[in-house]
């Protein structure tokens, strides 16, 4: 061993990965940041939900438990939540300019004749 190389140390008892051999390590890996998007590609206003992808649950490989037999080749759609390169890297968020009238005015109501014949047996 050089002069400047940190000596290999053995796990203690109870810590059995390679980065977390002692206490002092353990706690270092416990107060890391989670990784986010951003970490890794080019983003531009991304929500929250989009920089943490690993915040996202209830996909099928978390939640669910029936035999692999069974399963369609339709549900490989959604099977596994998003990774940080499969969530979008650009977010344009839509106006609220529709939903704000729409909320001050009212849904539509079709106050038109109704010449429909009513159907048998409905009285």
């Amino acid at each position: 061993m050089s002069g400047g190389e940190k000596p290999i140390q053995e796990p203690q008892p109870g810590f059995c990965s390679a980065t977390c051999v002692d206490r002092a390590s353990l706690q270092h890996e416990i107060q890391k940041a989670e990784p986010k998007t951003s970490d890794f590609l080019i983003t531009c206003n991304l929500p929250k939900r989009f920089e943490h992808p690993h915040w996202f649950n209830g996909y099928g490989c978390q939640t669910n438990k029936e035999h692999p037999l069974y399963r369609t080749s339709a549900s490989e759609y959604g099977w596994y939540p998003p990774g940080y390169y499969s969530v979008p890297s650009v977010f344009f968020p839509a106006g609220q300019k529709f939903t704000n009238h729409l909320s001050a005015a009212g849904m539509y109501r079709n106050y038109s004749l109704n010449t429909g014949m009513d159907p048998v047996g409905y009285h």
